[in-house]
């Protein structure tokens, strides 16, 4: 596995590790699959260039943080930590999972160890995320960790000809009290 582990469950199942370059061709083949795609909103196909670039941009930029989701030895998703906003304790944060690993429990464990980090050491208070209404699994994922659906984006995103609402949660540090799933 490349790069060390950032942090990791109990029984040391699921980890995360910071995005690393080892990890383009992966983010390339699994966030162009159409049901990859579609969901994070990528209208336009990346090809490795495009996704070095992105990497690069968002390395460079202090408000946001990047981890590989493994299960331990191979990547199978990733999530993002940004808008760090200190001022107000808060920032945004999403996630995918590679279709094959749909189902196994990585989105939540993964997701509860970047909640950890985000409220432990970022002293975040609050930490928000949207889904797109054809995503359910991902909002059960949210709502399984805790976060509150706080608002509904009316027809906002168009996916595949036709529009759907986008759901916005947010999750307060006292709320969190682990997730031990």
């Amino acid at each position: 596995m490349p790069g060390p582990v950032f942090r990791a469950t109990d029984d040391g199942e699921v980890t995360l590790r910071p995005r690393q370059e080892e990890d383009h061709e992966f983010v390339r083949d699994v966030t162009n699959r159409p049901e990859v795609r579609q969901l994070l909103r990528n209208t336009e196909p990346k090809n490795l260039h495009a996704v070095e670039s992105s990497f690069e941009e968002y390395a460079d930029n202090d408000d946001g943080a990047g981890f590989c989701i493994c299960a331990p030895d191979e990547p199978v998703g990733h999530i993002g930590v940004w808008r760090i906003d200190h001022v107000n304790a808060s920032a945004w944060m999403g996630a995918w999972i590679h279709p094959d690993h749909h189902g196994e429990g990585y989105a939540p464990r993964g997701t509860a160890l970047a909640i950890d980090w985000a409220f432990d050491e970022l002293d975040l208070h609050r930490l928000n995320t949207g889904v797109f209404e054809p995503n359910r699994p991902s909002q059960r994922v949210m709502e399984k960790l805790g976060f509150v659906r706080e608002g509904v984006e009316r027809e906002a995103i168009y996916i595949e000809g036709a529009w759907y609402d986008t759901y916005r949660y947010g999750l307060l540090r006292e709320e969190w009290d682990g997730y031990d799933g």
